[in-house]
């Protein structure tokens, strides 16, 4: 049986070790008893089909599927185990775990592409000079691009 589990990666880091993050995952998979297929990796966040001109942001965030062979089918709680374990975002798998247990969701695994309503900051994090420093630091080309 062919599955495939979603992984979402907070991360602008994930493309400069993308084949080394592949292996690793594989070497998950693989070492569970499971036989890995492939990975596909996309930035998320990409502009919203129905906006005229694109949103302008580097990809912070990715999407990534690995699809594995598994012997029978993988109920929900082992999807979520595996994504878990292949490093999903933890906020987004305990919420995926309550969705399970909870509700009995069969729309419990969603990923989103778009930020579509992200909370304002307050004022004490506006002027914050480290959060400053660091939107300053990577906006700044590095000599290993």
């Amino acid at each position: 049986m062919i599955e495939y589990i979603p992984i979402d990666v907070d991360s602008s880091l994930l493309p400069l070790w993308k084949e080394d993050f592949i292996q690793t995952r594989k070497a998950i998979v693989e070492s569970l008893g499971y036989k890995f297929i492939r990975a596909i990796i996309k930035p998320s966040g990409e502009p919203l089909p129905w906006k005229t001109q694109p949103q302008e942001q580097k990809p912070k965030h990715y999407h990534v599927w690995i699809w594995i062979e598994t012997p029978k089918s993988l109920s929900d709680m082992e999807k979520l185990r595996l994504q878990f374990l292949l490093g999903d975002d933890y906020g987004r798998c305990w919420i995926n775990y309550l969705r399970i247990t909870r509700r009995k969701n069969a729309l419990w695994n969603k990923i989103f592409g778009y930020i579509l309503w992200r909370k304002p900051l307050e004022e004490p994090c506006k002027s914050c000079h480290l959060r400053k420093y660091l939107e300053e630091m990577a906006e700044c080309p590095t000599s290993q691009e």
